[in-house]
């Protein structure tokens, strides 16, 4: 159960988690804070906990924000584990284009849109997240002996992928960033959860059979987090 609250004029959401034990706290990129916490704990308990931290807390959300993009002219973005520059050019119709260097979008308002270019970007992705995925996760059922599972692509903001109960897998579009190294151990990942069900050491034993550096590109994609937000 989810509940949007306010204190000491920070808003934030709050989330009833049964199995919790703690008050947890956290910043999401587009500088929403977010606080799980059991059912037990009062509301004042956890606002005394938000008042606490609250300068921690502003200091995070402008951090947080101030990495999001605009959508303006020479803002760099990771693609593929290539930094392209934004390029706008006044034409007839709104399109993109990758080069070398640059993402080049055109646009045919007086002048550029930030949901315009934001739009096109995100659909660029989603595509090139389509034709990398329809190399990928062939390749890791078959290493891993499995069939090809069903698989989607979704503008998620916090998790690089996902594995349903139903064996569905899904993967953000932001994960286009990635690098060919960085894009296999993703999807390694979350097929590995149609063996395993879980984080488990058996989970994480497969992985370490399957790509034995695993942790360190583990701890790569994360560090990519902020820098993979799309959001306006």
């Amino acid at each position: 159960m989810k509940t949007d609250r306010k204190v000491d004029s920070l808003s934030y959401v709050l989330q009833r988690r049964r199995n919790s034990r703690h008050i947890t706290i956290r910043v999401r990129p587009d500088g929403l804070v977010k606080v799980s916490a059991p059912y037990g704990v009062s509301v004042a308990a956890i606002e005394r906990v938000i008042t606490n931290n609250k300068a921690k807390l502003l200091s995070t959300i402008d951090a947080q924000r101030s990495a999001l993009h605009t959508y303006r002219e020479g803002e760099t973005f990771l693609f593929a584990g290539t930094t392209l520059t934004l390029k706008l050019v006044s034409s007839e119709k709104n399109a993109i284009a990758v080069t070398d260097t640059h993402l080049l979008v055109t646009y045919a308002e007086a002048e550029p849109q930030s949901l315009v270019v934001c739009t096109l970007i995100k659909e660029l992705f989603r595509q090139h997240v389509k034709q990398r995925l329809a190399y990928w996760v062939p390749y890791w059922a078959n290493r891993l002996s499995l069939d090809v599972p069903p698989y989607g692509v979704r503008d998620a903001r916090s998790r690089w992928g996902s594995c349903s109960a139903k064996g569905r897998l899904s993967f953000s579009l932001r994960s286009q960033i990635l690098d060919d190294e960085q894009f296999s151990y993703l999807v390694l990942h979350e097929m590995a959860h149609l063996v395993h069900f879980n984080h488990s050491a058996q989970f994480h034993a497969l992985l370490g059979e399957q790509m034995p550096s695993y942790k360190e590109i583990q701890k790569s994609v994360f560090a990519l987090q902020k820098e993979s937000q799309l959001c306006l």
